[in-house]
């Protein structure tokens, strides 16, 4: 007995297999433009973020850094992102993130009035995108993982001004 399938079911076979592949990049490009936050998202603009990943005493962060997607083109240099730790501290990049489209320039710094206790670690973020447009709004999420990843602090400025992001992970 052969199982020769007939050259119709095949070509059907394969048009729904590109269908549903297709599906799956849809909503993964959909991911990617997500809100930014919920003030946001109720205006329904879709926002691009660009994340590197840092490591500070062996925890992974993500340090989110979103523009609307209209804005994208208005974006002139790399981002800068310096992150301060209390003196002592390990802390060193993991992976770069896109920077949209201009990269990232990552740099790590410590300051003695930072504190580190049992429960945690406090933290300074500071972000900088340089654009055409200063009234463009930028907002940065800084995410411990797990945790950090579902309830992540949040910060809102513009372009050509340093956002800094105060907290502890």
């Amino acid at each position: 007995m052969s199982h020769h399938r007939s050259p119709l079911r095949r070509y059907f076979f394969n048009r729904r297999r590109a269908i549903v592949q297709l599906l799956i990049a849809a909503l993964i490009i959909l991911s990617m433009a997500v809100p930014a936050s919920t003030k946001q998202a109720s205006a329904s603009v879709g926002w691009c973020r660009s994340d590197p990943v840092i490591v500070v005493n062996l925890t992974l962060a993500d340090v989110f850094t979103s523009a609307q997607i209209s804005d994208l083109t208005k974006v002139t240099g790399a981002t800068q992102i310096i992150v301060v730790t209390p003196t002592g501290v390990f802390a060193n990049l993991a992976t770069f993130g896109v920077g949209f489209g201009y990269g990232e320039f990552v740099t790590f710094e410590q300051s003695p009035s930072l504190k580190v206790t049992p429960t945690e670690i406090q933290v300074i973020i500071k972000v900088f995108v340089p654009a055409i447009d200063s009234s463009m709004p930028i907002q940065v999420d800084f995410a411990p993982r797990v945790v950090g990843l579902l309830s992540p602090v949040s910060g809102e400025g513009y372009a050509n001004s340093w956002l800094v992001l105060r907290t502890a992970m």
